[in-house]
């Protein structure tokens, strides 16, 4: 198999378990605002890290903040921007995501011994960091 096969089958596999997710809101934009969350996250910086169209990303937030998860507060730097904040439900449904995902993966590991899972953690984090770090460079 090739590296771009397994790259493709793990595409893949991480589509089956958010398809098997029982919650439709975009977890991965709520997780990025939680990660700048004590800075003050702007829509702007959403687009960029998750290489999306700003209209997207103004949509997923819209989402999220009609359905509870997050909140918008003015920016206190730029009164024209706002800063995005998750909420006390953004931050329970996030752990029951985690929770959700750690189950999941833990029950298709359970074969794999704890330096095997330790491996294959430190190639991907290494991987996606890498293609990251080319793909921002050649912008």
């Amino acid at each position: 198999m090739s590296l771009m096969e397994a790259m493709h089958d793990a595409i893949r596999a991480v589509r089956l378990l958010k398809q098997r997710h029982p919650v439709a809101a975009p977890i991965g934009v709520l997780v990025a605002i939680r990660r700048r969350e004590s800075t003050g996250c702007h829509m702007k910086e959403l687009a960029s890290e998750h290489a999306l169209d700003p209209s997207t990303i103004s949509r997923a937030v819209s989402a999220l903040v009609r359905d509870g998860l997050v909140e918008r507060t003015a920016d206190p730097f730029d009164g024209r921007a706002s800063t995005l904040h998750v909420t006390e439900s953004g931050h329970a449904l996030l752990n029951q995501t985690q929770t959700f995902y750690e189950a999941r993966i833990a029950a298709a590991l359970r074969d794999w011994t704890p330096e095997e899972i330790d491996a294959l953690t430190t190639s991907l984090s290494r991987m996606a960091h890498d293609v990251i770090t080319q793909e921002e460079v050649a912008r």
